[in-house]
């Protein structure tokens, strides 16, 4: 009884904290437009909950590509470049040990940790792995699912613009990086 109470409680306290963390996504950036500034989404249109199916990485014409592809309606997003090397992750401060010179992170917010979200991650093929031989993203590193939260970090082999795009039927967000 009381192992269940804890779990109640810890489960509670972490919707808790994700309520307002979902709250301050904004949207910011544009979308289909070429920038090395953050780009965010709130997608609160839904109640129905949102999982990363699969991530690829792929050649595309001009740029190198990362599609997320989603199952269930777009999660709350942001996407950003990091400053250094170093990422705060669950531990505190940590440095960044994938292939790339600069990385971009991208975060999903509200996507349950469960056993449909433990399906997909475990799944053959679910992300890259290893150094990708791109001209642009250099890697695609799955940084945890933590309390709702689900980071990436995109290696690249310099701070190039790119380009967010959102794509429905099913649910996919590409990111392009020029060469």
């Amino acid at each position: 009884m009381r192992n269940k109470l804890t779990r109640f409680v810890a489960g509670t306290l972490g919707l808790a904290l994700l309520a307002p963390t979902s709250g301050q996504i904004e949207n910011a950036g544009a979308l289909n437009a070429w920038t090395t500034k953050p780009v965010s989404r709130a997608h609160n249109s839904s109640n129905k909950a949102s999982y990363v199916k699969t991530v690829r990485a792929t050649k595309h014409g001009g740029v190198d590509r990362v599609v997320f592809e989603f199952e269930g309606p777009f999660p709350n997003y942001r996407i950003k470049y990091l400053k250094s090397r170093f990422y705060d992750g669950e531990g505190g401060r940590e440095r960044i040990k994938s292939p790339g010179n600069r990385f971009v992170q991208v975060e999903f917010f509200v996507i349950p940790a469960s056993e449909e979200q433990l399906k997909f991650t475990e799944a053959k093929n679910f992300a890259p792995k290893g150094k990708l031989r791109m001209p642009s993203l250099q890697s695609v590193t799955g940084q945890g699912l933590f309390e709702g939260f689900y980071a990436f970090l995109l290696g690249v082999s310099a701070r190039k613009p790119y380009r967010v795009t959102e794509l429905a039927n099913p649910s996919r967000l590409v990111i392009d990086f020029q060469h």
